[in-house]
């Protein structure tokens, strides 16, 4: 087996677990929302511990040996670089939210039973699933250009189209309001 090789499976590996923490995530945010007592948002908040080791793992994983790949053989090539600039804008956003929901966690009092509602509207407050729709959305962008590995137009092309589709799948398309008209009817 050559370096070349080694270094490659290092990297899937950590693209690999990058996925895996993501939908980790996915299943805690989804949770805190859902979450009715103290208890549930304890328990699925401690399990952010688990996701950040993940994600650090996945990023030493994801960098390393990528920069071995780069030296040896890709170098600074476009796909490269909007690879990285997608990564560091998952990374900002991951590692935001993640203070933001131990921040809220932190304020809650651990002995009442159900939360209370300044507590619900503080995790509603914080958008958690907003944000997780535009990591996945970065994330597919990165699986894209390392996998096409585009020129320049085509590498710029899909960076502002992950963080574009990632904000645009956050915008109200009217459910909401036929929900509301729903649940008053």
């Amino acid at each position: 087996m050559s370096m070349y090789s080694f270094a490659l499976c290092l990297h899937i590996m950590g693209a690999v677990g990058m996925f895996t923490g993501l939908g980790i995530e996915g299943i805690v945010y989804t949770n805190l929302n859902n979450a009715s007592t103290s208890f549930q948002v304890l328990a699925w908040g401690n399990s952010m511990k688990a996701i950040r080791i993940v994600f650090a793992v996945s990023t030493l994983l994801l960098l390393i040996p990528g920069l071995y790949l780069v030296i040896e053989s890709w170098g600074w090539t476009s796909w490269v670089i909007s690879g990285l600039v997608l990564l560091v804008g998952l990374s900002g956003y991951g590692s935001t939210t993640g203070k933001k929901i131990v921040t809220a966690m932190k304020s809650l009092n651990r002995n009442e039973e159900s939360l209370p509602d300044d507590f619900k509207n503080r995790i509603a407050g914080l958008s958690l699933l907003k944000s997780y729709k535009i990591k996945i959305t970065l994330a597919l962008g990165i699986i894209f250009i390392m996998t096409i590995k585009p020129g320049w137009v085509g590498s710029i092309v899909t960076t502002v189209a992950a963080f574009a589709i990632g904000f645009l799948l956050n915008l109200p398309f009217g459910v909401k309001e036929q929900v509301k008209e729903l649940e008053s009817a």
